[in-house]
């Protein structure tokens, strides 16, 4: 009997041992993966963020006080250069963490003398004063030239019949650049967008008729890119609805569209928005509802209401919240930035929890969020602390790894009772 027990509590003491290090790194898996992030960050996570945004930007300053205003001059100039004025002016902000104490005493002073009402505009103009008059200028030019662009890229983006559009963006032909428009091209293309669209907000999404000419093509068999198409779609869906989520489409949607034409989105991220298009609007139910619509002769505004109408009856309700609540992320984090500053926050996103991460990203740093992305790369996602989202599944998983550590505590103990046994104390007999 002895035997069979100490071999049953061998058998259990060795799986318990093999089975406690998968439990525990399931937990760890859990808790720190990102999967249980909630869609919106809580104040606590916030500020740890915005803590650990801190400490990345002293750690990448040198350690020399001489050298850290010349490597922040530079860096501020980089960027300058580059026309990134959000990841210009998160350099500005991020002044007090990356100059040596007299310098950012100096700073906290000017700022406190600044009339604006907004800290960080104090604290950004501030810091534009301790760098020379050229770098001044060179941020002002910078700001105007970043506006023109926009508008330019916004404006070239609108006419959806170019053969960029029609080219699938995962080959080598993908997107014309509008920096080969000349500059009467840019205007023309301007006056054309005036005139076909009123709201700015829906420039990058053109218009029904761009999304028919285009979902026929598609259904032909041409190279037009699906997600582009569908991305376009459920944009201006929500541009026709009165709530405030149909403009939170419309936004992310503008913004999800730049980032695909101008190739700045990972691979794994690209897979992961088609799955997510294609749960919302699946293409076993929009192919034939397109193919009805071209099949028969119409008007053009026929035709276009009837491509509206089909795009509408393919969506699935349960596909499109999953990618609403996407759209929500993106959609603040181009409100917390810019247009340009987004697309740079998504560039480096693989899946649902690095986009949580960037919006937090975004929460906590605003355009100091931009520049640190722009220093660090994909590393700068892993700063956003969420802290642990106690789900049930995790709950269980910590309650099985505590039940078996107590297990294996019985074990070893039953183990050593069993195989130890101590001298019994004698007892000497006494004389009378």
């Amino acid at each position: 009997m002895d035997k069979t027990s100490g071999w049953m509590q061998a058998v259990v003491f060795n799986s318990l041992l093999v089975l406690m290090p998968v439990i525990a790194a399931q937990s760890l898996s859990m808790a720190f993966s990102g999967e249980g992030f909630s869609d919106t960050p809580t104040i606590e996570a916030i500020d740890q963020t915005r803590r650990n945004m801190d400490e990345s930007f002293a750690s990448i300053s040198p350690r020399s006080g001489g050298d850290k205003y010349k490597f922040w001059h530079d860096i501020v100039e980089r960027e300058l250069t580059d026309m990134d004025v959000s990841a210009a002016r998160g350099f500005l902000l991020a002044a007090p963490e990356m100059l040596d104490r007299e310098s950012v005493r100096e700073l906290q002073a000017d700022s406190d003398g600044v009339k604006m009402d907004r800290a960080d505009d104090r604290l950004a103009a501030a810091a534009l004063r301790k760098l020379p008059l050229d770098i001044g200028l060179k941020f002002e030019e910078a700001e105007a030239a970043a506006g023109r662009k926009t508008f330019a890229s916004a404006s070239t983006a609108l006419d959806e019949t170019d053969e960029a559009e029609a080219t699938n963006p995962d080959t080598d032909a993908e997107t014309a650049d509008t920096s080969d428009l000349g500059e009467e091209a840019e205007t023309e293309v301007t006056l054309a967008a005036s005139a076909r669209s009123a709201d700015r907000r829906f420039i990058l999404l053109g218009t029904f008729a761009d999304l028919a000419n285009n979902s026929e093509r598609w259904v032909k068999g041409d190279r037009v890119d699906p997600i582009t198409l569908k991305v376009t779609a459920i944009g201006l869906i929500g541009a026709e609805s009165a709530d405030g989520v149909g403009d939170g489409n419309v936004r992310a949607a503008s913004i999800l569209k730049s980032a695909r034409r101008a190739r700045r989105m990972t691979p794994e991220f690209t897979t992961y928005m088609r799955n997510r298009l294609n749960d919302a609007i699946p293409d076993s139910a929009l192919r034939p509802a397109l193919e009805d619509v071209f099949d028969e002769l119409a008007t053009t505004s026929v035709r276009v209401d009837r491509v509206r109408d089909a795009y509408m009856s393919a969506i699935d309700p349960a596909g499109l919240q999953q990618l609403e609540a996407d759209l929500v992320q993106i959609d603040r984090i181009g409100m917390l930035t810019s247009t340009p500053a987004a697309i740079t926050l998504i560039e480096h996103l693989k899946d649902e929890a690095d986009l949580r991460r960037a919006r937090l990203l975004a929460e906590a740093g605003g355009d100091r969020s931009v520049a640190l992305v722009k220093q660090n790369g994909e590393d700068a996602l892993r700063i956003a602390d969420t802290g642990i989202k106690w789900t049930r599944d995790l709950m269980f998983q910590v309650m099985g790894l505590t039940a078996s550590g107590l297990a294996l505590l019985y074990v070893m103990i039953a183990t050593f009772r069993r195989n130890v046994r101590l001298p019994k104390k004698r007892i000497e007999p006494t004389g009378i």
